[in-house]
């Protein structure tokens, strides 16, 4: 049986964590801030975007150079939206969803913000209003009752949520997802082969056209089928984190943040891009494509 990772783990700052010894076995290497970046690295101006001519479903009128937008949630409950060029955070404010427990992790749809808490409660965030209402997701569906990951992928009316996690009593990761109104989930099949134990839990995001990431603060990074729950690539990226962890893809990278830091990968070429500060600590990411104007 895999054994389950205190909750402390995520939610405080790596200094808290050396300070009250929290870290409870993870004994994880340190991503100097400002690592040296390999001489060939590009900046995403240098190269074309894989978004270039996607038009999201439900678009009118379409449009060949949809946006994406970055959404963060960091450990005391702030929403930010983040520019991955600037490796800027804008805070827009922290949602009031009446639970006292910890955030755990937030996904994004192109309307909401999901975030889910330390009870395993989930709420949706309206980005525009931050008006917060509950959903009517239940922890325990399937086994999954704690330590698990959230993505919402796709647009429009064919928006699911994926949920990654070991059910409770088993060894293996599951994939399940829902709809965005019932939450009721059904397993899409056993993530295989399967990750180290050492991996759990994970951080899962999905790109703008629909491939999940599993991320982990030992610096696996994972892509799911989302139609299998096979994993199709095991990166090892060398990215690690003491404390709190995130993801959030833009183009062809995927932003993984470890403490305060902000770490491109080039999801194609495999490897580490650029580091930079960003001065808040995210436990959750999500990036939404919008056509402009829309």
């Amino acid at each position: 049986m895999r054994t389950r990772l205190v909750l402390a783990v995520k939610a405080l700052p790596a200094i808290a964590l050396a300070a009250c010894g929290s870290r409870t076995g993870l004994e994880l290497s340190s991503v100097p801030a400002d690592a040296a970046l390999p001489s060939d690295a590009l900046s995403l101006d240098d190269r074309a975007s894989p978004l270039d001519g996607f038009v999201p479903v439900d678009a009118p009128g379409g449009c060949t150079r949809p946006l994406e937008t970055s959404y963060l949630l960091d450990q005391v409950g702030v929403l930010y939206r983040y520019d991955p060029e600037a490796a800027r955070a804008t805070p827009l404010g922290t949602p009031s969803c009446g639970d006292s427990n910890l955030p755990w992790t937030m996904t994004a749809s192109r309307e909401n913000a999901y975030i889910v808490y330390t009870d395993w409660t989930m709420y949706a965030v309206d980005l525009k209003t931050l008006v917060c209402s509950p959903t009517s997701f239940r922890s325990g569906q399937l086994g999954l009752d704690v330590d698990f990951g959230v993505a919402v992928s796709g647009s429009g009316a064919a928006e699911r949520m994926f949920v990654y996690g070991v059910p409770t009593g088993g060894d293996n990761p599951i994939l399940a997802v829902s709809d965005l109104s019932s939450f009721v989930l059904t397993k899409v099949g056993d993530v295989l082969p399967v990750p180290p134990a050492a991996t759990d839990p994970i951080n899962l995001t999905a790109d703008a056209v629909g491939n999940l990431y599993a991320f982990s603060p030992r610096g696996l990074l994972l892509q799911i089928d989302s139609a299998t729950g096979a994993v199709l690539q095991s990166l090892e990226t060398g990215v690690t984190s003491l404390s709190t962890w995130a993801q959030a893809t833009h183009g062809s990278e995927d932003f993984l943040f470890v403490e305060s830091r902000a770490v491109g990968y080039d999801l194609a070429d495999r490897r580490r891009t650029r580091t930079r500060r960003i001065g808040i600590f995210p436990v959750g990411g999500g990036s939404v494509l919008t056509c402009p104007g829309h």
